[in-house]
Formats: C-alpha cells, structure tokens, sequence
C-alpha cells in the first residue's frame, strides 16, 4: 500500500513563523528605537539637590513576576552599590531590583512623604505664615520669616523646585515643629508598610538618622501617584508661585523642574529627584503607557537619567515579550496588534 506524507500544518507554520518574526523584531528592531534615550547626557550633580539654586530660583496587567523574574539581563549603571526596585504599580509586582533592603539616605525623595501628609491635613487655599524654619540650606524658593503662601504654591516649589523651605514651611503648619512632623512621618510611613525606614525632616536634608530603602519608598511612591492632586505637580516642567512678604509686597516667581526627564522619555509622569553628597543621585520614576505603567525608585546613583532610561527600557522590553508570547500562544495574528513590538 502506498503512502502519502500528510502535509505540515499550516496553523503550525504560521505560528513558526510569526514567533521567528517576533524574535527578530526584538533583537534588532527595539534597541535601535532606543539609542537615542540611551545616550541621554547626564548633568553632574548638585552637592545639595539643586542646591545652586540656593539664591536662583529659575535654574533650572498584572504579569507573572516569577516569569520576569527569571529573565536575566545584565544592565551596565553607574555603580553595583546603588539600590533600585522595578514594580509594576497595578499589580505591585515587583520586576527587577538590586540592594533594595539596604538602608540609604533619601534626599529629597523624602518630599514624596512629606506631600502625602500635607494633603492629608491641609486645603491646598490654606494661607500658611512661615518663620525662622524657612531659613535653610540646599534648594530654596526665597521665603523669609513671617512671609504669607498658600499650601498650593507650597506644594508647587515642594515639587516642581524641590525646595526645602517650602518642606520645612508645611510641616511646621502641619505640626508645629520639624520634630513633631517627622513623627508624624514615621507613623505614617509605618502605617503604609516601611519597616526599615526613620525619618527626621520634611526634605531629606542629610542626618545619620533619616534613611530609607528602594523597597520603602516605593510603598510611599505608590501611594502618591494614586493622588490625582499631587500628580499635578509633579508632571510640571515649570511653574509659577507668588507670595506676600511682611510689608504686604508681592513676590512672584518662575520655578523649574528638576527632573530631566519629563517630556523626554516617552510616557514619564515625573514623581521626584533627590541629590545630596551622602545620598548621591536619586530618582523615582513613574511611565506610563498604552502596553502598561512602571514605577522606579532609584537610589545611590551615580548617573540616575542614564541609569533609569536603561532599566525602564528594559522593564518594557520584559513586558513586551512577555505579553507577546502569550498573545501568541493563543493566536498568532496577535503579533500584529501587541504595542510597541513594531
């Protein structure tokens, strides 16, 4: 009897073919995509965030985490010792991390926290009287004893600025002493799940006592980027605040963000620099887009932009082919309609 060979399916063939497309598209295709983001110019850093400013106002789906896990890629930063967690903020999954239990000092990532509270006790209309706690070092606005601001003008210098007087002004309205509020911040920080956190002020100005780690802060971060009022400020390149001196005199000024990124990496809604000598250059990151959101903290770098542009592109990398590779397995003509794989 004679026999025939069955023909190879073709359903097979196709999903062959589409996986070998898939593969080539990734290797080739996405890093080119990136180049340009990857060679990102990264500023020397400040001694104290943003501290030149001191009298310049204007310088400016829920994936398998054990599957991404698994995908080792070896990432060239600045420096080993510094502590990062990558998590997908739905989900709380976390994707990547490095040193992100190690105790390290914040800088100005502190002012996550202190906004947090801030909104939880004040009208962003409250008019707050400031005094001597306003005269500090690192990133100012300008304010002097008995100058009149409202909270939302506070929070806009607090974020866009980063300024340590706006920090300190907040957390004496809110508690009467830069003490008093740092307790306030430590039960808080409890209540949200930091156990290896202590905090001292409202602005992350150096002291032996105020640190935190990459996987307490992103806690703290997770939260805020639920706040649709705080967000606000964030995503800000520039802003403008006004306030009136002692004489009744109104001052109005031009502010800068200090986050390089927002309007360059694609899909970055900002959250918050830090840069101090002790803590080096921090940076926490929230991007996102059609094919899903990321949160980065990053603490202890040596060249944060560089550092988060490498690490962001390779959490979307991840996502992407993992979602890919699902899709596919359920149908091939998916490939065609998975964002970011062209």
């Amino acid at each position: 009897m004679r026999h025939t060979r069955r023909p190879f399916p073709k359903s097979i063939l196709s999903i062959l073919i589409v996986g070998l497309m898939a593969l080539i598209i990734y290797r080739f295709v996405q890093p080119a995509l990136t180049k340009d983001l990857n060679n990102f110019a990264e500023p020397k850093p400040n001694p104290l965030d943003s501290a030149a400013a001191t009298t310049s106002i204007s310088t400016a789906t829920s994936t398998s985490a054990a599957a991404l896990a698994a995908t080792t890629i070896t990432t060239n930063l600045s420096t080993q010792d510094e502590s990062y967690v990558l998590i997908d903020p739905q989900s709380t999954a976390i994707l990547k991390s490095s040193n992100a239990d190690v105790q390290r000092a914040p800088a100005s990532t502190t002012k996550l926290l202190t906004g947090l509270i801030a909104l939880k006790t004040l009208k962003d209309t409250d008019i707050v009287c400031v005094g001597k706690e306003v005269t500090i070092d690192g990133s100012r606005l300008g304010l002097s004893p008995g100058d009149e601001i409202s909270v939302n003008d506070l929070l806009t210098a607090l974020f866009v600025h980063s300024a340590n007087d706006a920090a300190a002004a907040l957390a004496v309205k809110i508690s009467g002493s830069i003490p008093a509020f740092a307790e306030e911040m430590n039960k808080y920080a409890a209540e949200l799940g930091c156990q290896h956190s202590h905090f001292t002020n409202p602005h992350g100005l150096p002291d032996p006592e105020h640190y935190t780690t990459a996987n307490d802060l992103s806690r703290i971060a997770n939260v805020f980027l639920k706040n649709d009022q705080l967000m606000t400020f964030v995503k800000k390149t520039s802003a403008r605040v006004q306030w009136k001196d002692a004489r009744g005199m109104v001052h109005s000024a031009k502010v800068n963000n200090t986050n390089s990124l927002i309007g360059v990496y694609p899909g970055d809604q900002g959250l918050k620099t830090g840069t101090t000598t002790e803590a080096g250059q921090c940076l926490v990151s929230y991007v996102t887009r059609s094919d899903g959101d990321l949160l980065l903290v990053l603490l202890g770098s040596k060249q944060r932009y560089a550092d988060t542009i490498k690490l962001l592109d390779e959490g979307w990398a991840e996502q992407r082919s993992y979602t890919a590779l699902r899709d596919l397995a359920k149908d091939p003509r998916s490939l065609n309609l998975s964002p970011g794989i062209y």
